[in-house]
């Protein structure tokens, strides 16, 4: 008999993090930065559409890695939904095919309401990225679709939507946050290096090596503190942004962590992404802070 409390759990909800720091900040900057706002209630609107976009990810990823092997000997993000039986591979796919068609009218909705029509090029695009997610991934180009998806994109279309004017320096103001959320997935490849390669899976990672995999997501981690640093210098971010450099002493642990772990080990990085998924939110909370005091 299966609970809600298990259908909650099958879309992994602790991961979404990623998609709630994604939204939230665009408006955050919106607060600091603009007079003019417009839209607020339909950008709280579009938190919940984020939320529901990823979870549609989770489940559609989790089917795929199902179906293809993928990390099929150990789980260490202890999703054991159709390992242990208790959904079938159809059932998830269709929970997952429910919520991204749930995130499309949101989305549909949002775009109608406030006659922006770019904002729907914005939703194409991510429908595409949530959809294909784990393809890309499987072809080395999860990390770049999970920067355009989880920072770049609504960074630039939740920006568009409070001011109704473009502002591509979005474009660079997300990668501090951006980054962090990519080091998320960067180390959960990392440590499946060696079993996606048994499973026939190409990721960034297994194309890398170990060696430099492993300074690529310290690079993730510890760069977003520069990027503050110099944004604030030139005026781009506020001085209370400085506040994020509180969460760097976790990065420098996490790193060490990393480097330290012998080259395609998985044991001694087991929960690294599980880690840095903390690093991020509270990197992400602070930042958006730092915007709004």
């Amino acid at each position: 008999m299966r609970t809600f409390k298990d259908w909650v759990i099958a879309a992994r909800p602790w991961s979404l993090s990623a998609s709630f720091i994604a939204a939230v900040a665009p408006i955050a900057y919106s607060f600091w930065r603009f007079q003019e706002i417009q839209y607020w209630g339909i950008a709280i609107l579009c938190v919940f559409m984020m939320l529901v976009f990823q979870t549609a990810g989770n489940l559609l990823g989790d089917y795929a890695d199902h179906i293809n092997g993928v990390d099929s000997r150990n789980d260490y993000n202890g999703v054991m939904s159709m390992k242990s039986g208790k959904f079938t591979p159809g059932e998830i796919r269709a929970f997952g095919f429910a919520m991204l068609s749930l995130g499309i009218v949101i989305g549909m909705f949002i775009v109608l309401y406030t006659r922006i029509w770019w904002l729907a090029a914005f939703g194409a695009f991510g429908v595409i990225c949530t959809a294909f997610y784990y393809w890309l991934k499987y072809h080395a180009l999860g990390d770049v679709d999970i920067l355009f998806l989880y920072s770049m994109v609504p960074a630039l279309g939740i920006v568009l939507l409070l001011t109704g004017e473009w502002h591509w320096e979005m474009l660079y103001i997300c990668l501090p946050y951006g980054l962090q959320t990519v080091a998320i997935l960067h180390a959960n490849n990392t440590r499946d290096i060696l079993s996606d390669r048994a499973a026939g899976i190409h990721t960034m990672n297994g194309y890398l090596g170990g060696k430099v995999a492993k300074w690529l997501y310290v690079a993730e981690i510890i760069i977003p503190f520069l990027l503050i640093a110099v944004f604030a210098v030139i005026g781009q971010l506020p001085y209370w942004t400085f506040i994020t450099w509180l969460t760097l002493p976790v990065a420098v642990k996490l790193s060490t962590i990393m480097l330290k772990a012998p080259e395609n080990s998985d044991v001694a990085i087991a929960d690294l992404d599980q880690r840095q998924g903390k690093l991020q939110l509270m990197f992400g909370l602070l930042f958006c802070v730092g915007l709004i005091v």
